[in-house]
């Protein structure tokens, strides 16, 4: 939607929207060397809701102490992700803990009811590494554990009160993260074994592999007695649990609240044994059954993005249609993902050079994701936007993507290192296009959109005329602004009927990483990896699919990222969703809708269109309808409808202030009456500036500490409307000072971006406020990440560890190095993944990634 002048393309790179010039964002700390060589400094963040283990496996990690006991349990605040390590004795890497063993970590906290404790466990070798959580009472009694040999174990907190959360090694060792999150919606925890479940003790049910009577009766020796004599099928087998027996071995001291607890304790550790035997093909308890309602994606409740956008509203209307097809031109996308399966039509590779395609050939017609072989593991770019225009929803697991029914057309264009050649990507544009090309086919149908999520700063000539015969086809182009925090023209984005999106976070402000300017069009959640402001637990990023190929085959995963390339596959969606309704809806026709402003809530002062968010955040429930009166003429009315961002405040321990904002994403006729709170003096609320005559704006909820004691906090915003009352749940907590955010102990290190070959390692701790500096650099191009190593395996950055990169750790920038530069300042914190079925390609063998190497010693850089 813009005319700019193009340069010559020199590349493109995925996720970072960019081939970034440094300088732009470091500033000179010194412009001179005597000797030719220079010094790199900067300061790393940790967000204000993480904390690590303070008895990790890594030797150099200074000990405050152990957490293994109730009596030395570490203190955490409420909402948390906490990074730990445990290990059996002589189990996991060489380090602090491998002869001893640090079997629990014991966490002190004061929880509210409602508020669920989930541990994700790192070692995807869970046969062989199994870890369990427990919930204590403030007397060190269990109430609740959560023991499944899956890698995720979840409670839900019974009611308020002071306790402990212990986190155990049953088996082998595993870096872990566990998540502290409010209540946001109705939770029914599945698929593990959780002490809360309703079973009867003493009662197991066993399939065997074989159907032989004597592999039933081998079990008499572990006290199990058979019920039934059929082994062809399920047997049910009781056993006494009233007698303790040795099956943790680690845990043979624990308390619990009462009796039948320890029965129930004894039955699932009974079941986890069966499990363990080769002849057992399942085991589990014998469940008492009753009508549950069961959320239909598992990890919808971390789609805050989809709300934001009122997709729901948007979905009564359509969930989209098969006739509808997005393009993905990007890495690839993993064909045999379980929640795409379904949704994909024939793709293509167009990556020419094999120097950089890793799948060992030129162009074809197989556009499966085989990696992109990034430091920590492959990014799968083009597999996480692809969940967002269209995963399969409602089929109870993963994500919901904006496009129920919204087919997906994968085309792969970036390689290695997710760089990719113009030439290459104007060759999936003509094939998603229906347009002549180097393939020499084109689709059965085209796409009726095309989503890119990368760029450049300079881009061929020609590529105009491709982006101008495409839109001529009726292909709408949407493209990622960017992740510079610049006004740097971005390419595609830029470019003339290109719609060009710009990135915000869960508080509807632009995202520090967002390119912005006059070449924005329209905004989309992007995300936030530094906060979470909902309190659900994890960073404020775009949940979406994903994959995995630390281990050396690719698992099946969903997880987070954020950048503008997140948010363009959410404005692609959207489009396809209109086109279901109005198949005659032209690029054009979306121009003049879109500066009308029909498809969008105005962000930012003043009214139509700004540099930083184009004509507004996109809006689903307008977007539809706007098509629905396209296509047959009819004026929908639609209702006022209240759009509160966040819909939860968490203040954490540290944060005074946070801004509620209050907007109407219907139609006219909604008016604010009130914003109060429910109770007590410590929580205030201001209007801002920008609140309006009906009471829509900002308003800021601030805290005073000092009017309360040592503990965790509740209380509700009710913002009272003409429509309804509206209840934002709040949180916060106070603790003692010497509590503060903690990344661990990090290792910064300066990387070469063509090999990712570690020249120089600096260390700094949380004391020295993460502070670095690498010294004796020549000139070159240089690469920074930094993260921790709690498992001592020598590389840091693997899940549970935490991690960064300058400027993002997808796509870390290129610093070139001509003077000495300070102020290069990024962001770390902790990543999870979702694997929520043990889903493995076995299409890719492959060399694992193992992340950024640590040195042993730190040296001068090699001249």
């Amino acid at each position: 939607m813009h005319s700019r002048h193009l340069g010559y393309m020199a590349c493109l790179l995925l996720g970072l929207s960019a081939c970034n010039n440094a300088s732009n964002d470091i500033s000179p700390a010194s412009n001179g060397s005597s000797n030719g060589y220079y010094t790199l400094s900067g300061r790393i963040t940790a967000p204000s809701n993480i904390l690590e283990d303070i008895d990790v496996n890594d030797p150099n990690s200074p000990r405050i102490g152990t957490n293994d006991s109730i009596q030395s349990a570490q203190t955490i605040p409420n909402p948390v992700l906490v990074g730990g390590y445990v290990n059996e004795a002589n189990a996991g890497t060489q380090g602090a803990s491998l002869r001893a063993g640090d079997i629990n970590d014991i966490y002190a906290v004061d929880l509210l009811a409602g508020q669920i404790v989930s541990l994700y466990i790192a070692n995807t070798d869970l046969t062989q590494n199994d870890l369990d959580l427990l919930l204590l009472d403030s007397s060190g009694n269990v109430i609740k554990a959560s023991v499944s040999d899956s890698s995720t174990e979840t409670l839900v907190v019974p009611k308020n009160g002071h306790y402990f959360v212990q986190v155990t090694a049953v088996l082998g060792a595993s870096n872990y993260i566990l998540s502290i999150s409010q209540d946001l919606s109705s939770l029914s925890v599945q698929g593990g074994l959780h002490l809360s479940d309703d079973f009867a003790s003493g009662e197991v049910l066993v399939k065997f592999r074989e159907t032989d009577l004597l592999q039933a009766q081998g079990l008499n020796s572990l006290g199990l007695h058979p019920e039934s004599t059929d082994s062809s099928r399920r047997m049910l087998f009781s056993f006494d649990p009233s007698v303790k027996r040795a099956l943790d071995n680690n845990n043979n001291a624990l308390q619990f609240a009462d009796e039948a607890l320890r029965q129930k304790y004894e039955t699932l550790m009974t079941v986890k044994q069966l499990r363990r035997q080769g002849n057992v093909e399942s085991a589990s308890p014998n469940y008492i059954l009753h009508a549950l309602r069961v959320p239909n994606d598992s990890l919808y409740r971390y789609q805050w993005d989809y709300e934001m956008m009122s997709l729901p509203q948007a979905w009564d209307t359509t969930q989209g249609s098969a006739n509808v097809i997005v393009a993905v031109i990007d890495t690839g996308v993993l064909l045999r993902h379980p929640d795409l399966q379904g949704k994909l039509v024939q793709g293509y590779d167009f990556i020419a050079d094999t120097n950089i395609a890793i799948d060992g050939n030129g162009i074809d017609n197989n556009p499966d994701d085989p990696g992109d072989k990034s430091p920590g593991g492959s990014t799968f770019h083009g597999t996480h936007v692809a969940g967002t225009v269209g995963a399969l929803t409602n089929n109870g697991k993963g994500i919901a993507g904006v496009g129920w029914l919204t087919k997906i057309m994968p085309l792969r264009v970036l390689g290695r290192g997710g760089a990719g050649k113009d030439y290459d990507i104007e060759q999936a544009i003509r094939y998603a296009a229906g347009l002549t090309n180097d393939s020499g086919t084109v689709p059965a149908k085209r796409a009726d959109v095309i989503n890119l999520s990368l760029g450049g700063e300079t881009i061929s000539d020609t590529f105009q005329s491709v982006i101008n015969q495409a839109r001529q086809a009726g292909v709408f182009i949407v493209a990622a602004a960017g992740n510079d925090g610049s006004n740097v023209l971005m390419y595609p984005a830029a470019l003339s009927g290109v719609i060009a999106v710009s990135a915000v976070g869960v508080d509807k402000k632009l995202a520090s990483y967002s390119n912005y300017g006059n070449y924005i069009d329209v905004a989309a959640p992007g995300g936030d990896s530094t906060a979470d402001l909902n309190g659900d637990g994890l960073p404020d990023g775009i949940t979406s699919t994903l994959g995995d190929d630390k281990k050396g085959s690719i698992d099946f995963i969903y997880g987070s990222d954020i950048g503008t390339s997140m948010a363009a596959p959410h404005v692609a969606g959207v489009i396809a969703l209109m086109r279901a309704i109005a198949p005659n809806l032209s690029p054009a026709n979306f121009d003049t809708l879109l500066q009308a402003g029909k498809l969008t809530d105005q962000l930012g002062s003043g009214s139509g269109r700004n540099n930083s968010f184009g004509y507004g955040l996109l809006n689903a429930a307008k977007s539809v309808a706007a098509a629905l009166e396209f296509s047959n003429g009819v004026t929908v009315r639609a209702a006022p409808q209240a759009s509160i961002s966040p819909r939860s405040l968490n203040f954490g321990y540290s944060a005074s202030t946070v801004t509620l904002n209050i907007s109407n994403v219907g139609g006219d006729g909604l008016k604010v009456n009130k914003v109060s709170l429910a109770t007590g003096n410590s929580l205030t609320i201001a209007s801002s500036n920008n609140v309006d005559s009906n009471g829509l704006g900002d308003y800021q909820v601030s805290v005073n500490r000092g009017l309360l004691t040592l503990g965790t906090y509740e209380n509700t915003v009710n913002v009272a409307t003409n429509l309804g009352t509206f209840n934002i749940p709040v949180i916060l907590q106070v603790l003692d000072k010497s509590v503060t955010s903690n990344a661990g102990y990090l290792y910064v290190l300066l990387i070469d971006p063509n090999t990712y070959e570690t020249l120089q390692e600096a260390r700094t701790t949380v004391d020295n406020l993460y502070n670095f500096s690498f010294n004796n650099i020549p000139s070159g191009t240089y690469i920074i990440a930094a993260g921790s190593d709690s498992n001592n395996d020598g590389y840091i950055c693997d899940v549970g560890e935490s991690c960064g990169g300058y400027l993002t750790l997808a796509s870390p920038t290129p610093i070139t190095v001509n003077s000495s530069r300070g102020q290069i300042n990024f962001d770390v914190g902790f990543h999870i993944n979702f694997l929520e079925s043990a889903s493995v390609s076995t299409k890719h063998v492959i060399t694992p990634p193992r992340g950024f190497s640590r040195l042993v010693t730190t040296h001068r850089v090699a001249q």
